[in-house]
């Protein structure tokens, strides 16, 4: 019989034509991954998404869509749980696999019922909702509203879908003793999940539940944006990094050149020697400078070319960072690489090459007909935040932050995770006490979900031992012997910011060399650059005002410029003056006071560092800054000691534990020591050191919760260390800022919703360019929130252009005075 289905599940669309889609995608999602019981599991998935909205076929739903009206009884995530259970269940007993994969009902009954929130702790709060008598009513309104009202269409929907027993399971569960027999059977798997994950300390069903909730989450949200298809799949030749070093560099010609095409080389031709099921953590252990980011792209790109002969899938290759101060330098690097094939094109397809974080900009490309199109704004955003791209450099904190996480939107990306190459650059920058929960994640990660992760440092931490580990470079030692640039020269002794202020400006007025000064906060870093700028006026004979602080904010005097970096200067132009360091002219040398978001992976060279006192890694990060290309006689790295009235700048944002581990091993060194006797041996004392000293509490604190299945204890892990109120201070610094600024405000009175929301992703990269996001203590909460308002955005305020002197400087950015200064630490 023929019936014409009038259900909506959306004010556009019917509730068969979303089951359906919902369910189609799903399946081909899961179908599309290489893992453990793929057959049964795409069944599972098809069946998650044709249950997940079944609570919308009562007339209280249908209601609210239609008039507004919304009634408890309009909710639809349990109802559509309870049957999604009820459904799975079914499945597995018809195919007798029912005593095997016992656990997938509990799993969608979890998936089904928070896929409109967040996951909270699975037994302690979740299953407890199945005794709640008011729920329980509820469920069996709904259920009557469905059977006097609705049935029919129903069935026919389901029959549509290939489940013809869906008038079984509402007359069964329609009678009040059924439907409490069938709550108590779910609370009690949902006991027996939780209890076998705790009792084998075991990440299996955490992992399952992410797995099968992403899924449910990215199907359903772009099937409601009508995205029906995922975007194309494409290939990169496995030589691209190759074609293109020989197109760009040539032949190498210096002695680091063939240094660098020697460990290239010998990392990329290690990719035939893998064993590609039981060596899944790799590492690229070389020096800074050693070319690392294409290394470690052609290794990966030729990693998955032989996973796609040998095991018969094509692996994701997701790139991923600490900070977005060398995500735009690598992204470059990248895009360059990926131009030789789509040379044709204006800019790079986004299901080729994605970049995610959460300032980046939102505008899904793919090439339709031969052209590159971009995708409506809504959908643009789905695909971008669910990685939907065959290579996506990210940040370590929306990759590690969607693996360990309860939250809905994090969680949408994670199926996109499994089955991928992770490159992860700069890995030392994982918090100690971490190292032990990424050991654990990523070791699973590799084994049941098919990845593979290659770590990139050149100052390789213990996050796994030697024999979980396969290095890509055999003789790190040849590398780091090789690569002598610097000489350390570690003067320990404690001096106060003042003497230190003196002692730099004599360097500068007396050496005629480009000098980096890494201090520790923000507040040091903005008093020195304003000290050494007041004593060139004098020493050149310039009146302050006179001073030439060109379009950049950089302060030019006779044979220097004069460059300020820290977060309190606005991205664009923090960007800008990287540029200029590395790109600039050498008519002038170059004075550069910073903090420390310069001293990993940002590709500048300068003659002299002078570094505030800070954990190992970090002095070695900074001295990768030194003379970096080996373009002159050895650079020199100084590395002092800097207190103010009341202690060591160290002491307000370092562990004591790192800084202590740091003291011990530079103790057993000279003084002045060189690179090559330094760097590889002091790196492994340091990270030996940690291991039997650090805390590894967090990460146990947070494995336990993850095992007990209490998902909202997963917001304890947080790689921002710091945790203070955030405002973002947008700053009216020239007329296209106030233009920006007014379009905010005029989409704010105008559009509501996700409508509003929509509008702003338009114009996100705009307003990032002029925006400071800005970590304030509490005791000054009173004048951060007494700035200018931008209409209702709660956590925004503004700077107006007539406020520039007073609240902002173009050369030294955020300008609040010494006293509230004070309060800023990084």
């Amino acid at each position: 019989m023929s019936h014409s289905f009038k259900l909506r599940s959306h004010p556009d669309k019917l509730l068969k034509e979303h089951l359906e889609n919902v369910g189609g995608l799903s399946k081909r999602i899961l179908k599309s991954k290489e893992i453990n019981h793929k057959e049964i599991f795409a069944e599972i998935a098809y069946l998650i998404g044709i249950s997940h909205d079944f609570g919308k076929a009562t007339t209280y739903f249908q209601n609210w869509l239609e008039r507004g009206r919304r009634t408890q009884y309009a909710q639809h995530g349990f109802l559509s749980s309870l049957v999604g259970y009820l459904i799975v269940r079914d499945f597995l007993s018809e195919i007798q696999k029912l005593d095997r994969f016992w656990y997938l009902p509990g799993i969608v009954w979890i998936v089904i019922n928070k896929h409109h929130g967040n996951l909270k702790d699975i037994l302690n709060e979740e299953a407890e909702k199945l005794k709640d008598q008011n729920d329980l009513e509820i469920v069996k309104e709904q259920l009557n509203d469905i059977y006097s009202n609705n049935l029919t269409e129903v069935i026919e929907i389901y029959d549509s879908l290939g489940y013809s027993s869906i008038s079984k399971i509402i007359t069964e569960i329609n009678n009040l003793i059924n439907l409490e027999n069938l709550m108590q059977q779910i609370r009690k798997d949902i006991k027996k999940i939780c209890k076998s994950s705790f009792t084998d300390n075991d990440l299996k069903y955490y992992f399952l539940i992410l797995f099968f909730y992403s899924i449910l989450l990215d199907a359903d949200k772009l099937d409601a944006s009508g995205r029906r298809n995922l975007p194309k799949r494409e290939d990169i030749p496995s030589d691209i990094v190759d074609e293109y070093k020989k197109a760009i560099f040539g032949e190498p010609k210096t002695e680091l050149d063939i240094l660098r095409e020697k460990g290239y080389n010998e990392v990329t031709r290690k990719v035939n020697d893998i064993d590609l099921i039981h060596e899944r953590i790799l590492s690229i252990n070389l020096p800074t400078g050693c070319g690392k980011t294409l290394t470690g792209l052609s290794f990966a790109l030729k990693l998955r070319e032989r996973i796609k002969e040998i095991l018969g899938f094509t692996p994701k290759i997701i790139y991923s960072l600490p900070f977005l101060s060398i995500i735009d330098q690598n992204t470059k690097i990248i895009e360059d690489v990926l131009r030789l094939e789509y040379e044709k094109y204006e800019e790079i397809p986004s299901n080729l090459l994605l970049i995610h974080h959460h300032l980046a900009d939102i505008n899904y490309k793919e090439i339709q007909n031969g052209e590159l199109s971009v995708e409506e704004l809504n959908r643009s955003l789905l695909l971008t935040e669910s990685w939907h791209s065959e290579i996506v450099i990210t940040t370590f904190v929306q990759l590690f932050h969607s693996l360990i996480t309860n939250k809905n939107r994090a969680a949408r990306k994670f199926h996109n995770i499994t089955n991928s190459i992770l490159i992860l650059d700069e890995i030392q920058s994982i918090p100690h006490k971490y190292w032990l929960l990424i050991n654990r994640v990523l070791k699973y990660l590799a084994r049941d979900f098919n990845c593979w992760i290659i770590l990139m440092t050149a100052t390789k931490p213990l996050i796994f031992k030697d024999e979980e580990i396969k290095e890509l470079v055999t003789n790190p030692e040849e590398y780091f012997n090789a690569f002598d640039r610097v000489v350390f020269n570690f003067d320990l002794k404690i001096r106060s910011f003042d003497e230190f202020k003196y002692e730099i400006l004599n360097k500068i007025l007396h050496e005629d060399k480009n000098i980096l000064i890494v201090l520790n906060t923000i507040n040091s870093c903005k008093e020195l650059y304003k000290f050494i700028k007041e004593e060139l006026t004098l020493f050149y004979g310039i009146d302050e005002k006179d001073v030439k602080i060109d379009k950049n904010g950089i302060a030019n005097f006779p044979d220097l410029e004069l460059i300020n970096l820290s977060t309190h200067i606005l991205p664009s132009y923090r960007l800008r003056r990287i540029n200029r360091i590395k790109n600039g002219s050498g008519e002038k040398r170059k004075v550069i006071v910073t903090t420390q978001l310069i001293e990993a992976g940002v590709d500048i060279s300068v003659d002299i560092v002078y570094r505030d006192f800070a954990p190992l890694d970090c002095l070695i990060q900074t001295a990768g800054r030194c003379n970096r290309n080996d373009e002159r006689d050895k650079g020199y790295v100084n590395i002092v000691v800097l207190k103010d009235e009341k202690q060591e700048f160290y002491k307000y944002i370092y562990d004591s534990t790192l800084i202590d581990a740091t003291k011990d091993v530079i103790r057993e060194f000279s003084k002045i020591i060189e690179e090559k006797d330094f760097v590889l041996s002091s790196v492994d004392k340091y990270y030996r050191i940690l291991q039997e000293r650090g805390s590894k509490d967090d990460s146990r604190n947070i494995l336990e919760s993850i095992v007990k299945l209490d998902f909202s204890k997963t917001a304890e892990f947080n790689l921002i260390q710091e945790k203070l109120p955030t405002v973002f201070l947008f700053v009216e610094i020239d007329d296209t800022a106030e233009e920006i600024r007014k379009k905010m405000e005029e989409i704010f009175k105008s559009k509501k919703g996700f409508e509003r929301e929509l509008e702003i992703l338009k114009i996100r990269r705009e307003i990032n360019n002029y925006t400071i996001e800005l970590r304030y203590p509490k005791k000054i909460e009173d004048f951060i929130l007494n700035l200018n308002p931008i209409d209702d955005l709660e956590d925004y305020r503004y700077v107006k252009k007539s406020e520039l002197g007073k609240y902002y400087k173009i050369d030294s950015g955020l300008n609040l005075g010494k006293e509230l200064s004070e309060v800023f630490i990084i």
